[in-house]
């Protein structure tokens, strides 16, 4: 009898483990979705101005140098890269999300070799193992 009350509190403990990581990472995923919109927003008003300096630019007649517009296009540079940075951490946010909830989706099982099989499947479709 102990026996299945250890067994009912160990699954207990790795489902209430589980779902502690899930919303732990659900909250980070969130947090770099924000960020990865903040860093796009900006990168759009910088190319908005980028664009109005060389419009009026044109429309003195004047040309067009590059160090007019070099800071510019080095901070659009630098929001891409940071934009990049964020959605790879999202990415292996995902991951470990994944790995700790399990399949992906609901009856989608996941081989050893990580491949996600349609739901059903006795085998995988990348390895042939058995699921």
């Amino acid at each position: 009898m102990a026996d299945i009350f250890d067994k009912l509190k160990s699954g207990l403990n790795k489902g209430v483990a589980s779902v502690s990581a899930g919303s732990k990472a659900l909250i980070e995923k969130a947090k770099i979705n924000s960020r990865i919109k903040t860093l796009e927003d900006e990168k759009k008003q910088l190319s908005e101005l980028l664009g109005a300096k060389v419009y009026n630019l044109f429309m003195e007649k004047r040309e067009v140098s590059v160090e007019e517009i070099e800071g510019f296009c080095n901070e659009i540079t630098k929001r891409n890269e940071q934009i990049k940075e964020q959605q790879q951490r999202l990415e292996e946010l995902e991951a470990e999300l994944n790995q700790v909830m399990g399949n992906t989706k609901v009856g989608s099982p996941i081989c050893k070799c990580g491949n996600e099989n349609p739901p059903g499947a006795k085998f995988c479709s990348k390895c042939g193992s058995a699921l």
